[in-house]
């Protein structure tokens, strides 16, 4: 995202030596008002680019969403958005804010000035186009592009490692079944081990034990950001189902950071033409400082097309373990790219022993600065014909992870 851009400057103030990070967001929207005292952002918000129309569904794509809900359509299954906030739209029809680390003086979670956690919150559960449309969103803001923290040592809102974690938290609080992560923090593999991840290692397996899926995106290699022999976080978890976008029907997108662990590796489409954007407005892309058009595509949105699978699942089989929905989920996966088609998951009977889901915290040395993802400029052609169009043709945003070294 570009909003997500805007705050590499501010992560080379920070003083002890950090490997920085980037995260991607994605949120969901609800329509409430923003809270009376609710701090305006230093950056301008982002601005959408409007649709001609809304999106409208063939005959055939309505004949795929009445059969997949005919299994499931989320109800019940509250699905946490860990993003840049979600603002309130028609579309979703049950979205509740929860923690802000972004202003946590005065917060406003149902805020999205990047317009990215709304477009991944309508992926999941737009009433008309997400995959689980009765799904209940609760929007937990950490991070954005367009606020600065006003402390000495640290001039971002990007979050770090430990406020990722007190996310995840605090999306077990609110009793979250599948929780939603579009914002990765990726270092060099040679310094993986030096990375304190004992807060984050602690959410993880809280989630573990309390019944929670979570759903990140595998994350995105840039020039000048990101690689693919990066280790990535939270993604890197066993526990974790991390997903890839896809460039087309059979390949994944280039730019899509691959999991080193081959039975974990898992994709979806990563475009969105047409996303949910703050207002009620539908948008085709987005604009920031530069003036730039930023579609929405990438990792950060093939998650959610996954997290809305996930919270059907869920609803199906109510008593089964996270770790029994992920065999379900890579048993579904096709062979080679791990492609997931939702209908598919729910239909599938065939599981398989998922991967080991047991990982060791590293020592810790570093601090890791969690940030929003910038765009991603090569949008990936729609894999998903009939889901992703049969949803509305919701953009997947997608982001390009940058690594922002510290001075």
């Amino acid at each position: 995202m570009q909003a997500q851009e805007s705050f590499a400057s501010g992560c080379a103030l920070a003083r002890s030596l950090r490997v920085a990070a980037t995260l991607m967001l994605l949120g969901v929207s609800l329509i409430l008002p923003a809270p009376a005292q609710a701090r305006e952002p230093d950056v301008a918000c982002a601005v959408p680019i409007p649709a001609e129309r809304s999106p409208r569904s063939s005959q055939e794509q309505a004949a795929y969403r009445a059969r997949l809900h005919s299994f499931a359509t989320g109800e019940g299954i509250t699905v946490a958005v860990i993003d840049t906030g979600v603002s309130p739209h028609p579309q979703l029809r049950t979205l509740r804010g929860g923690s802000d680390f972004v202003t946590p003086e005065e917060p406003d979670s149902l805020r999205d000035c990047d317009i990215h956690g709304t477009a991944v919150a309508g992926v999941i559960a737009g009433y008309d186009i997400g995959i689980a449309p009765r799904a209940e969103i609760v929007s937990i803001r950490q991070t954005s592009g367009h606020y600065r923290h006003r402390s000495e040592d640290n001039l971002s809102s990007s979050g770090t490692l430990e406020t990722l974690a007190a996310a995840i938290n605090s999306a077990l609080d609110e009793r979250a079944k599948v929780i939603n992560i579009s914002v990765i923090s990726c270092v060099p593999r040679k310094d993986a081990h030096r990375v304190d991840t004992r807060d984050l290692d602690a959410a993880l397996q809280r989630a573990e034990d309390s019944g929670a899926v979570i759903v990140a995106a595998s994350g995105n290699a840039s020039s000048g950001g990101c690689t693919k022999e990066d280790v990535v976080y939270p993604a890197h978890a066993a526990t974790v189902l991390a997903v890839g976008a896809l460039a087309n029907a059979h390949d994944v997108a280039e730019y899509s950071i691959p999991i080193h662990d081959k039975d974990r590796r898992l994709s979806a489409d990563g475009h969105v033409p047409l996303a949910l954007a703050p207002g009620g407005e539908w948008a085709r892309a987005k604009t920031t400082g530069d003036g730039q058009p930023s579609p929405f595509h990438g990792t950060s949105f093939a998650a959610p097309v996954l997290s809305g699978t996930v919270a059907l699942l869920a609803q199906r089989y109510p008593h089964e373990s996270p770790a029994k929905l992920r065999a379900r989920i890579y048993a579904a996966a096709e062979p080679g790219n791990g492609f997931i088609d939702p209908l598919s998951a729910l239909t599938f009977h065939q599981d398989r022993e998922s991967p080991n889901a047991s990982a060791d915290a590293a020592a810790p040395e570093k601090s890791v600065v969690v940030r929003p993802a910038a765009a991603e400029r090569s949008v990936a052609p729609a894999r998903l014909m009939a889901l992703v169009a049969s949803l509305g043709g919701l953009v997947v945003l997608g982001a390009t992870l940058r690594r922002i070294r510290d001075a």
